[in-house]
C-alpha cells in the first residue's frame, strides 16, 4: 500500500504540462531515462525523490523549449550516458561494441597463421616414427 501511496504523491507533486504535445514528449522521455537510484526502472516508474526530481528537471526543460536530444544530452552530461536506455554513438561506444570483433579476428588470425606455420614445417624424426607406427596400426587393423 505504501508504494501505491508513494506513486501517487509522486505524480502528484510533478505538474502536467498545458500542452498535450509536450506532456507526450515528456512521458516518452520518462521511459528513456533511467533512474539513477533504482537503475532498473526508468524515472517514469520510478517512486525514487530522485526519480521525482528527474521528472521534474526534464519537464521543465520540455517547458522552456528544449528539444528531445537537447534533454537527453544534459541528463547524459550530467548523470552519464548509463543514465539513457539507449546511449549516444561516439568513438568509446563504437570502441566498446567493435572490441569483440577484432580479438575475434586477431583470435582467428593468429589460430590461422600458427596452423599455416605447422604444415609448412619438415617432419622431425620422432613425428615421421610417430606416422609410421601409426599406419602400421591402421595396416594390422585392416
Amino acid at each position: 500500500m505504501g508504494a501505491l501511496t508513494g506513486l501517487l504523491m509522486g505524480v502528484a507533486l510533478v505538474a502536467s504540462l498545458p500542452d498535450p504535445a509536450q506532456e507526450a514528449r515528456a512521458r516518452n522521455l520518462e521511459r528513456e531515462i533511467r533512474c539513477v537510484q533504482c537503475v532498473a526502472e526508468p524515472i517514469a516508474q520510478s517512486n525514487a525523490p530522485i526519480a521525482l526530481d528527474m521528472r521534474r528537471i526534464l519537464r521543465d526543460q520540455i517547458a522552456a523549449g528544449a528539444s528531445d536530444n537537447e534533454v537527453r544530452a544534459f541528463f547524459a552530461d550530467r548523470y552519464g550516458e548509463g543514465v539513457l536506455y539507449r546511449p549516444r554513438l561516439n568513438l568509446q561506444s563504437w570502441a566498446l561494441w567493435a572490441f569483440p570483433f577484432v580479438l575475434l579476428a586477431a583470435i582467428i588470425g593468429f589460430l590461422a597463421q600458427r596452423a599455416k606455420a605447422r604444415a609448412a614445417a619438415p617432419l622431425t624424426v620422432e613425428d615421421a616414427q610417430a606416422e609410421a607406427a601409426l599406419a602400421a596400426l591402421e595396416t594390422r587393423q585392416e
